[in-house]
């Protein structure tokens, strides 16, 4: 079976954005964060948010055969054999 993880699209994205400019607890001086999942969350440099082409490629889970479904950097697309024409996505620089 094939799985696939959901991904953001830019007009969920404006519609979030437009969501947080409503937001009277979000000022131009809110800071940006992600939660990793660890004891703290990581800063969003603000150079970070770029455009890059994107491939898709598939992976099997050797325990359940299950096939899941990622997306590559189109630098890294070779060796993760993606396949498929590249897309634009935009893409959050998480570095540290």
């Amino acid at each position: 079976m094939e799985q696939k993880v959901k991904v953001m699209t830019f007009a969920q994205l404006k519609k979030m954005v437009q969501m947080l400019e409503d937001n009277s607890q979000v000022t131009d001086q809110t800071k940006v964060f992600i939660d990793t999942g660890w004891d703290s969350v990581q800063e969003v440099d603000p150079e970070a948010i770029l455009v890059e082409n994107v491939m898709k490629f598939k992976v099997l889970d050797a325990l359940t055969q299950d096939q899941f479904i990622g997306y590559s950097l189109l630098e890294k697309a070779e060796k993760m054999a993606a396949d498929g024409e590249p897309e634009a996505a935009i893409i959050i620089r998480n570095l540290y």
